[in-house]
């Protein structure tokens, strides 16, 4: 199984949006989180040419209050502010800015704050062993959600 069968087209757009406003929230697009997003896109064939290309400076991102999280299920909420964290880490300094988003993403996901102890804290874990594996970083995002979905349906079961 890989990223793009592990989350429903709906939860793969919103991720995405959340991934590039981690990404953007300093407003500094760092290469490591260029190539994280660019992963991310690929890995759940969401790839978009031109003008919305996910990486470009013009792009703005998308504020989480605006995000249509509605149709989503729990565990792909989860499994969104798991791969934000994620992101977060990406170029191995949280900003601030990074900090203050992933609150503001935990309140629209409706995730509460245990549970986005232990997902950051799963985030981390895939994040160092992503780093100790020297994994692509396409790999390394389709390892992530698979991985994150298993465990979140574990975790629920």
């Amino acid at each position: 199984m890989g990223a793009i069968d592990a989350i429903g087209i709906e939860a793969r757009r919103v991720l995405l949006e959340v991934m590039m406003s981690v990404a953007w929230a300093d407003r500094e697009l760092a290469p490591e989180e260029r190539q994280a997003a660019q992963a991310a896109a690929m890995s759940m064939g969401l790839v978009l040419p031109g003008d919305g290309d996910l990486t470009s400076p013009d792009r703005r991102p998308v504020p989480p209050e605006e995000l249509a999280v509605g149709p989503l299920r729990e565990r792909d909420r989860e499994l969104v502010y798991l791969c934000a964290a994620w992101m977060a880490m990406a170029d191995a300094v949280e900003d601030p800015e990074e900090t203050e988003l992933l609150s503001r993403l935990r309140a629209r996901l409706e995730v509460t704050a245990d549970r986005a102890t232990w997902l950051m804290a799963r985030a981390s874990e895939l994040r160092h062993a992503q780093v100790a594996s020297k994994a692509t970083w396409w790999r390394s995002f389709d390892k992530l959600v698979v991985d994150a979905a298993r465990a979140l349906e574990t975790k629920r079961a």
